[in-house]
């Protein structure tokens, strides 16, 4: 058990990652053979480990930092990244991931870990203890860019709801670097229902208006013409009694 201890430091490690502890590719090939055989490490995908805790057999590693791991460019995001900061709606066992480098969809410890092609390189936050996530202002624009393919438009409300405090200016500079004119469209409408709470200007959505060219979009695939209703302002054809039938109560924009 020479190098258990590194290993547990460590938590979730690659095979470069156990080479620099141990010395050598060969005997490190070796040593992770004989550590796995006896418990002391879990392989959970091809080049990538966790050190186990010998008290209870369970990786010492979280669902994020193994998420964290999975290539070098790797970042926790979407609704993982909710999950994170303590602000999803719903327990999730997709772990969802955005990295540079590609890898197939795969699962360890009860999860799914997939990927997602990143769309800007900046809001990426690493913290002490290995984890990267997308910052708050990031999550927010990545899910409302990816929430068909993610978690749904409900859940993706009721995360925004939870969050206590977002910035204006990063989200003004991601939205730039995304450079979509749909996002800019569908963060305009979403965000406007939430312009007291997060305190945001009159300015930014005049930003976003301008940004998304007046083109009219549906929100969502999949609505039904019988249950439409369409917001002249941001030009978006929603779902009928959107607000209402998601959080309640809810104020519907006059002009739809």
């Amino acid at each position: 058990m020479k190098f258990y201890e590194d290993f547990i430091k460590l938590g979730c490690f690659s095979f470069e990652d156990a080479v620099k502890v141990v010395g050598l590719a060969a005997t490190t090939k070796s040593l992770l053979q004989q550590y796995t055989k006896k418990g002391y490490v879990v392989k959970i995908k091809r080049g990538l480990y966790a050190a186990v805790n010998l008290l209870d057999r369970e990786p010492v590693a979280n669902k994020f930092l193994i998420a964290s791991k999975i290539t070098d460019s790797a970042v926790v995001s979407h609704h993982s990244a909710f999950e994170f900061y303590g602000y999803a709606n719903q327990v999730s066992y997709n772990m969802t991931v955005t990295s540079n480098n590609k890898f197939n969809p795969f699962s360890f410890n009860g999860f799914q870990y997939t990927r997602f092609q990143p769309s800007i390189s900046c809001g990426v936050v690493t913290y002490p203890s290995g984890e990267r996530v997308t910052d708050i202002e990031r999550t927010v624009l990545d899910a409302i860019n990816d929430f068909e393919k993610d978690m749904g438009i409900e859940e993706l409300i009721q995360c925004i709801s939870a969050i206590p405090i977002l910035n204006e200016q990063k989200l003004l500079a991601y939205l730039s670097e995304y450079n979509k004119c749909f996002l800019y469209q569908k963060t305009g409408f979403i965000l406007e229902h939430f312009q007291a709470e997060f305190n945001i200007s009159d300015e930014f959505f005049k930003e976003c208006k301008l940004k998304s060219e007046n083109s009219s979009r549906y929100l969502m695939k999949g609505i039904s013409r019988n249950h439409m209703d369409f917001n002249n302002y941001w030009h978006l054809t929603i779902p009928k009694n959107f607000w209402q039938n998601i959080i309640g109560g809810g104020d519907e924009n006059a002009d739809v």
